[in-house]
């Protein structure tokens, strides 16, 4: 019970509002030298909206359930059984692509304003703007509504199955955020050729959520009957 109250107790505020601090700090190591342009007005008007999008969200999220920031910061699994182990094992290679992707899209987005290898419509960079942060905030929201929603393929003690909110439409929202929030970086920070990594980060999701329910179904009980009840995987009605 002592334990089960530390999870469930908000992490301090300070840390929670050097959040957007930090991504902006990371953000912004990533994009502004490789560019050599520190005045590069649509890699700032990202790093800015994607930092407050995420500061404001994680507050929340951590006043309403800051056990889910705990569980996102764990990286030893503990609940694994050997049914179970062989479709988590897949994070060896998942996390690797997915740091190419979204790494890549960034990489190659100031590359590509630097060299000036193509160019976006202002028109689209708005709506990748729109999109990358409509796709953190189903994101988070995904994270707010779940507890366990862990980084790394694992399945808690106390887990349970979470079959409400945006989980009653389709069964990896979290994920669907992330797609949409990859696939909308390239047009965000101006750059075609930064769709190359970011498809890789799309594709990279969603070949985790088969390794994923792999796990699930045989370490989660009722999760058969929930695929049947919700067959969506990412978008409600097509997928």
């Amino acid at each position: 019970m002592e334990e089960k109250s530390k999870l469930d107790k908000p992490l301090p505020i300070w840390f929670i509002l050097l959040i957007p601090f930090y991504i902006a700090a990371i953000f912004s190591l990533l994009l502004f030298p490789l560019a050599n342009d520190w005045r590069w007005l649509e890699g700032w008007v990202f790093v800015i909206t994607f930092s407050i999008n995420m500061g404001i969200s994680y507050y929340f999220i951590n006043r309403a359930n800051p056990r889910v920031l705990r569980n996102r910061m764990k990286l030893k699994k503990k609940g694994l059984t050997r049914e179970t182990k062989k479709a988590a094992r897949s994070d060896w290679f998942i996390f690797p692509l997915l740091s190419i992707g979204f790494y890549g899209a960034f990489l190659v987005s100031s590359l590509n304003h630097q060299k000036g290898w193509s160019t976006v419509p202002s028109w689209l960079t708005v709506i990748g703007l729109i999109g990358t942060n409509l796709g953190v905030v189903i994101l988070n929201l995904a994270i707010y509504q779940n507890a366990f929603a862990s980084k790394i393929l694992d399945i808690n003690e106390d887990q349970k199955l979470i079959d409400t909110g945006l989980y009653a439409h389709v069964r990896h929202p979290l994920y669907a955020g992330g797609v949409l929030m990859a696939l909308f970086i390239p047009l965000a920070l101006g750059s075609w050729w930064a769709f190359l990594p970011a498809i890789i980060a799309a594709a990279t999701m969603t070949v985790r959520i088969k390794f994923e329910e792999e796990m699930l179904v045989k370490g989660m009980a009722g999760y058969s009957d929930y695929q049947q009840r919700v067959p969506y995987k990412l978008i409600p009605g097509i997928y």
